[in-house]
């Protein structure tokens, strides 16, 4: 009996040290991940309360992650880490009223053109839908940036089954369940984006460049860019709006 609590105490030690190795050689990835979201949110934002969030997420990883899993430790922390700071930022009033009507008018004034001329409409042809000049659509974008999260991980995994986004009352977008049919539908709208928005998720949400190493490789402004995004993902809501309708 003796050796058999010593055996479970032996045990109960050893997991808890693979814990806090997996913690402290992961503290890394909880700041790339909780500043890389707060980087597309375009405005100043309290890092500190997303990298605390991002490190809950690290530990809950670490307690609940079992080394026989198939998924490697860094990737299931990914998700956790990432999981935490949204939730995070789902809790922050982020916007005034009239910038989440400004948000569900450029969602529609998207829908009507995209379903008028089957294809993406330009900047210019929304702003004019809208019945606004090109400078107050883009300060529009602009405000309701806070809100646009979205996580495109499980499509870079070359799994049959992928996480889908769901848009939130407020904007935010984000990946909460697994559907393939969805999957084959997001990985269609991303292909209807236009060509540099493609890029601009590509480099963002696959590479994981930040906003501002976006902009040197585009070659515009870290406004420019959280603009481009936004509007990226009202694209993408609109099209998987329409998508949800028509299942």
């Amino acid at each position: 009996m003796q050796q058999l609590k010593g055996l479970s105490a032996y045990k109960q030690q050893s997991g808890n040290a693979t814990r806090d190795d997996l913690i402290k050689g992961h503290l890394g990835l909880v700041k790339k991940v909780a500043l890389h979201i707060a980087g597309a949110l375009g405005g100043d934002v309290p890092k500190d309360d997303l990298l605390q969030a991002g490190m809950m997420g690290l530990l809950d990883a670490a307690s609940k992650y079992e080394p026989g899993r198939q998924i490697p430790f860094e990737q299931y922390a990914r998700i956790r880490i990432r999981g935490a700071v949204i939730d995070e930022l789902r809790q922050w009033d982020w916007r005034s009223r009239t910038d989440r009507e400004h948000g569900q008018k450029i969602r529609d004034a998207i829908q009507k053109l995209q379903n008028r001329q089957c294809k993406a409409p330009t900047e210019q042809q929304i702003a004019d839908e809208l019945g606004v000049s090109l400078e107050r659509y883009n300060r529009m974008l602009q405000a309701g940036s806070s809100g646009a999260l979205l996580s495109l991980d499980s499509l870079t995994q070359g799994e049959a089954s992928a996480s889908v986004i769901e848009v939130n009352d407020d904007d935010s977008v984000e990946i909460i369940t697994e559907s393939e049919e969805a999957s084959k539908a997001l990985t269609k709208a991303l292909k209807e984006l236009p060509e540099r928005e493609q890029q601009l998720m590509n480099l963002y949400y696959i590479h994981e460049f930040n906003m501002k190493e976006i902009g040197q490789i585009l070659e515009l402004t870290e406004a420019r860019i959280c603009q481009l995004h936004q509007q990226a993902l009202m694209r993408l809501r609109s099209l998987m709006e329409a998508w949800n309708r028509e299942s």
